[in-house]
């Protein structure tokens, strides 16, 4: 099996965080200045080798494993292979901004027993990715999760002798914007408000089991705007696109 790969790397990275609480809601966030693309081809066959003298046989594995994280917008991917053929390519571009300042401001009208919480972040994020695999042989188990802030899309082909599959991936983050409304006892309401887009496809055909599922999810946090999972069995052709995405500019609660 032959396989290569080139990555670029802007230089100097700076890692940045913030943390804030109130009442029994928080949040962590974080993020890094940088830019990085990464090129990646494999293609060959997977065998087993021998391992003594007297030919003892090793079955042979082809493995991957992948987690970008850049502010809440990022790719995870793991990838295991038994005896076949194998042929990919892939591409990922990632670039992140983390230079401003946090702006953080409480206001509180008079006689009223409201405060409101308003955090502001422009920390930006792109992330684009491509791929493609082509795979026959015993067994391939490919499993990816792409996520931007709360939203996700999760794919996966698992036991599968035959797999083909072009996906393409693309999330921006442009900014954030938190707003919480809170009296002398707890929060009451929270807004979570990014700019933020992702956008999913992908062709494929699998001969085991698929899945495709996803999740969009609103501004307080913990309600789902939409949420979907299909699951296929057996040899199948798949095609399909999902977009996501949000537009909020300013705080929306008035305490």
């Amino acid at each position: 099996m032959t396989s290569s790969s080139f990555i670029t790397l802007s230089t100097p990275v700076h890692a940045v965080s913030w943390y804030a609480r109130v009442g029994n809601w928080q949040i962590d966030r974080s993020s890094e200045t940088v830019n990085f693309t990464i090129e990646e081809y494999c293609h060959g066959n997977i065998t087993g080798i021998n391992t003594t003298p007297r030919g003892m046989m090793v079955d042979g594995i082809h493995s991957r494993y992948v987690n970008i994280d850049l502010n809440s917008v990022g790719v995870k991917q793991r990838r295991s292979a038994l005896k076949g053929d194998i042929k990919t390519e892939e591409y990922t571009n990632a670039s992140a901004e983390a230079e401003e300042p946090i702006t953080r401001n409480i206001l509180k009208l008079s006689g009223s027993p409201y405060y409101q919480f308003n955090f502001t972040e422009l920390w930006p994020v792109h992330l684009q990715s491509e791929r493609a695999l082509v795979y026959s042989g015993t067994m391939i188990n490919d499993l990816e999760l792409s996520k931007n802030n709360q939203d996700w899309v999760a794919m996966s082909f698992r036991r599968s002798p035959q797999l083909y599959s072009i996906r393409s991936c693309r999330m921006d983050l442009e900014r954030l914007n938190i707003s919480l409304l809170a009296d002398d006892d707890d929060v009451l309401q929270v807004e979570f408000l990014p700019v933020k887009s992702l956008n999913y496809s992908i062709q494929a055909f699998s001969s085991g089991r698929t899945g495709l599922s996803y999740a969009q999810r609103a501004s307080d946090m913990s309600s789902i705007i939409s949420q979907g999972e299909e699951l296929f069995y057996g040899d199948y052709s798949l095609v399909a696109a999902l977009n996501m995405s949000a537009s909020n500019k300013n705080a929306a609660i008035v305490a």
